[in-house]
């Protein structure tokens, strides 16, 4: 770990957002969390990962009580990662709008996005799974997410569990759930998309002749009539939970072709993939980006994740793969 003195001056620290890390969390465990997000990153033998063309972390800097406050850093913290980013604005926050993780609070003169609004959404992302903090520059503020707002978790794997074989592993955690699998009927396009109609609203003219447009409905109708004819196939469904007061768990699984970093190192990686989501849906969900929620909602919370943590680790147990939480940070299930 570098003294500040000889990896960065105190000035430049001052002048840059900070990552604020807790003393118990090491160098192999950001490292680590990073190359979920970023899987080509060495900060634990380089030091420094970039994210951007003109953005980077570099650190870990360890702060004496004099560097600390120099570089407006709060007690009780001593070990901060810093990005380089270049300052990218828009506009200023709607008066009254609050956000979760309290850019809009943070950023009262302009929301920061591009290179700098992905570099800082990742250094939050890691100061809420570590229990950490970000110092932002300019004003100073610090965001200290809250790490039990992250509930939800994703599972992928290469194991397709059938409905029935699901709603079973998932009722031992939430007894009452129930299968949700029916679709809605679709009527097909309407008589105006046949006719030209729409088109010739949207651009003034049709660009198929009559013959082109019978052309187009023959082979239209050929694929309808062949895909008609072959077996309904479930690629996807949902198996909810009702909480009363405390709203609904879905597990929504489907299909899907998954280049996430903590997926694409797997050596299944190639095969067709499953995605299973754990999600809560509280009966308001405005609360869940309110930086303060209320009482109400943080006692659902509190409620409801340790059964989807339970839920999660029960489905990878049966379908094997890899768990994310809701910043795509890899989760050992052993410790949900």
């Amino acid at each position: 770990m570098a003294e500040v003195e000889d990896g960065i001056s105190v000035v430049d620290l001052a002048a840059r957002h900070l990552l604020l890390c807790p003393t118990t969390v090491d160098i192999e465990v950001v490292d680590t969390l990073v190359r979920d997000r970023l899987p080509n990153s060495d900060l634990y033998n380089t030091g420094e990962v970039q994210i951007g063309r003109h953005s980077r972390i570099t650190g870990p800097y360890e702060l004496s009580m004099e560097d600390a406050v120099d570089a407006g850093v709060p007690m009780p913290w001593t070990i901060c990662y810093c990005l380089e980013a270049p300052v990218e604005r828009e506009d200023p926050p709607m008066p009254g709008v609050d956000d979760r993780d309290g850019f809009a609070y943070a950023f009262p003169e302009g929301l920061p996005w591009r290179d700098e609004g992905r570099a800082l959404q990742l250094l939050v992302s890691l100061a809420r799974r570590i229990g950490g903090a970000v110092r932002v520059a300019g004003t100073l503020q610090l965001i200290q997410p809250d790490q039990e707002r992250a509930v939800d978790y994703i599972v992928h794997s290469r194991t397709w569990l059938e409905p029935d074989t699901l709603l079973g592993i998932v009722n031992r955690e939430m007894p009452g759930a129930v299968l949700a699998v029916e679709g809605e009927e679709w009527p097909g396009p309407p008589d105006a998309a046949y006719t030209g109609e729409i088109l010739i609203e949207d651009i003034g003219r049709s660009p198929l002749s009559s013959q082109d447009l019978e052309a187009l409905h023959a082979r239209a109708d050929a694929r309808d009539r062949k895909m008609l004819a072959e077996d309904d196939v479930i690629d996807g469904f949902a198996i909810v939970g009702d909480f009363g007061w405390d709203g609904v768990v879905e597990i929504q699984v489907h299909l899907t072709d998954v280049d996430d970093p903590t997926v694409i190192g797997q050596p299944w990686a190639s095969e067709e993939l499953v995605t299973y989501e754990v999600r809560w849906q509280p009966p308001n969900p405005e609360d869940r980006e309110k930086r303060y929620p209320p009482e109400a909602f943080r006692a659902g919370r509190a409620r409801v994740a340790p059964v989807i943590a339970r839920t999660a680790r029960a489905l990878v147990e049966a379908a094997g793969g890899v768990v994310l939480d809701e910043d795509n940070f890899g989760v050992d299930r052993y410790t949900l």
